[in-house]
């Protein structure tokens, strides 16, 4: 017998525990996992083909509702044109009329002059039946169609008339038939005024037949059905089809209730022929009229219904397909079952099972094991990145730290060479002998200058190291801040001098003392004012105020000088930090005044703030102290 793999133990024990339980024989078990599974991937093809299906029929249906308002737009567009031609007519026969009206025979009052003058603009108007001169009250004084002098009839329209009074403006009528059962016509009006008063109303009344020619004339939009002009009464004016049927009659209810609600739109409606149709009307200018262009459905959704049955035809197909598939697959699955069930039987038997394929249960632990796996390595890589990460950090750290001491390692042996090279100078001078004694006082001064300052620059380093060693010893007693201050003025007063600098001060009066080191406290203000008149140009201004805040004493140092770059602010008490830290730099120093200021105030319990708005705009320091209780 092959020997069994490590940890195949506890697989056997459960395989055991299973058959005991169930009491199923191995082919009953094979039988009901093929069973399963056939249905398995039955439901799993037509839970996969049915999103699909879901997802290209709702494709569909977008593509055809953009389509559909493709055409809709397309048809409200050919019938704002309709409407605009219409319009135009009307626009050419109120212009016309209106030149007739301002007829100087007209004006003096010689109506045989102006017939002749009706007679003859209305030759000229192809739409034009005849033109009616007629009184406010509604009597006809002249029609270019009757002899003049000849008995005439009232008004046939009168709403328009009465309505052309009220408004005095143009107006468009309503279709009527003559009075004498003639054909239908409709008016176009326009006002006669003489000395500010209505007196005639002049009307061209146009026939159904001479407009239809104009809305013919229009270019036909694809699938078009038929074009309606219809009067505010919603009576049919004129139509491209069946128009001797249809005209004089009123459109359908919809169509009227649309017309009476908005000025435009497009909308399903069924025809006056029966047929069910798209209608798009728009309103014809400032008249009552509109004008319509209808599509029958099968054209605006036609091609959507044969896309969707393809979809569903396909869909249904392709289901058909794939069910089929899915059951011939299982039972190719169910040799890998079977395989597997055999494999089980092995493994119970304590003999090394020959797997051919994988089982259902195999491909549960293998599941199980690769997601174990996963787990441990992406918390490997995890902790990797997170190493990887700190080492970067680290070495930017490190490496930035290089950089910091190797600047202040050069800017601390430029600083302590430039005094010396003074005194060595003056020193080889003084050994010669060769000076006056006016040079020999220069040359002492300038060697004892030198000197003192390359002392500070020690005291300044010895300082550092007793801080960062913690052996900075402070001697307590009540102290008076404002005498504190004056004595470190005294110190920069020569200085600031040298560079015409003014300083002013403010003192509080009666301010009480705090409890700290007189000395260390003059170190700290004598290195503020020392930073102040440093970078502050000649002719600068530097400003020291003592208050109180609270329970604290203020000191408050600020100056006219180059300020601080808002990127160097929050590192201004760091150690050996300065703005420009090259040896070619225009200010001196080692960069660790305002360090040895912030560690000097923490330790009297106190807290020093820096702020500035930017280069070349001052500075202020902010140091503020408890007061003795």
């Amino acid at each position: 017998m092959a020997e069994m793999p490590a940890g195949s133990n506890a697989l056997i024990a459960l395989v055991q525990r299973v058959r005991s339980t169930f009491k199923l024989p191995s082919s009953a078990q094979s039988n009901c996992g093929l069973l399963s599974l056939k249905w398995y991937l039955i439901l799993l093809v037509v839970g996969t083909l049915l999103p699909v299906g879901a997802f290209a029929g709702a494709v569909v249906v977008g593509l055809s509702q953009q389509q559909q308002g493709v055409a809709e737009r397309r048809m409200l567009r050919e019938a704002r044109n309709l409407a605009s031609t219409v319009e135009r007519e009307f626009s050419n026969t109120t212009r016309t009329l209106q030149a007739l009206a301002a007829s100087e025979d007209l004006d003096e009052g010689d109506l045989e002059s102006f017939y002749n003058d009706t007679k003859r603009v209305t030759a000229t108007q192809s739409t034009w039946l005849t033109v009616l001169l007629l009184s406010p009250d509604g009597r006809q004084l002249l029609n270019s169609k009757q002899p003049l002098g000849a008995l005439l009839p009232s008004v046939n329209e009168p709403a328009s008339l009465a309505k052309l009074v009220t408004t005095r403006q143009p107006i468009v009528g309503n279709l009527s038939r003559g009075q004498a059962g003639e054909n239908f016509a409709f008016p176009v009006r326009v006002p006669v005024i003489q000395n500010g008063s209505l007196r005639y109303a002049l009307t061209a009344v146009i026939t159904p037949e001479a407009l239809a020619t104009v809305v013919e004339g229009q270019q036909p939009v694809e699938g078009e059905w038929t074009r309606t002009i219809v009067d505010g009464q919603g009576v049919v004016v004129t139509r491209t089809l069946n128009p001797q049927r249809f005209v004089g009659q009123r459109g359908t209810p919809p169509f009227l209730e649309r017309i009476n609600a908005a000025s435009e739109g497009v909308y399903p409606d069924r025809t006056l022929e029966g047929v069910e149709v798209y209608v798009a009307f728009s309103r014809i200018g400032n008249t009552p009229w509109t004008a319509a262009v209808t599509v029958p459905v099968d054209d605006i959704q036609g091609s959507a219904r044969r896309a969707m049955g393809l979809v569903v035809g396909s869909g249904l197909a392709l289901l058909l397909l794939s069910g089929t598939g899915a059951f011939l697959l299982s039972r190719q699955l169910s040799r890998s079952i079977a395989s597997a069930a055999q494999a089980a039987e092995a493994l119970a038997n304590n003999e090394y099972p020959q797997v051919r394929s994988q089982s259902i249960k195999e491909l549960v632990l293998l599941g199980r094991s690769l997601e174990l796996t996963a787990n441990l390595l992406a918390q490997r890589d995890r902790e990797r990145t997170e190493h990887l990460h700190q080492a970067q950090t680290a070495k930017e750290e490190a490496e930035h730290a290089n950089r910091i001491k190797d600047e202040f390692l050069a800017v601390l042996s430029h600083e302590l060479r430039t005094p010396l090279n003074p005194i060595l100078g003056w020193a080889s001078l003084l050994r010669s002998g060769t000076l006056t004694p006016e040079k020999t006082a220069f040359a002492l001064e300038t060697i004892e200058r030198n000197a003192k300052l390359q002392t500070q620059l020690i005291e300044d380093l010895l300082d550092v190291t007793r801080i960062m060693q913690g052996k900075v010893r402070l001697t307590l007693a009540p102290v008076n801040l404002v005498g504190i201050v004056a004595a470190a003025l005294e110190t920069v007063r020569l200085t600031a001098e040298a560079k015409s600098i003014d300083i002013q001060t403010v003192y509080e009066p009666h301010l009480g003392p705090v409890l700290g080191d007189s000395t260390r406290l003059q170190q700290v203000v004598w290195n503020l004012l020392s930073n102040a008149v440093k970078f502050t140009e000649k002719g600068g201004q530097v400003r020291v105020t003592v208050s109180q805040v609270g329970a604290e004493a203020q000191v408050q140092v600020s100056d006219t000088g180059k300020g601080i770059h808002p990127g160097f602010l929050p590192h201004v008490f760091d150690y050996f930090r300065q703005e420009d830290g090259t040896t070619t730099r225009k200010f001196g120093g080692l960069g660790l005044g305002l360090a040895i200021v912030q560690n000097l105030v923490e330790q009297h319990g106190g807290t020093v703030t820096a702020a500035s708005p930017g280069e070349g705009q001052g500075a202020t320091f902010t140091v503020r102290l408890p007061l003795q209780q």
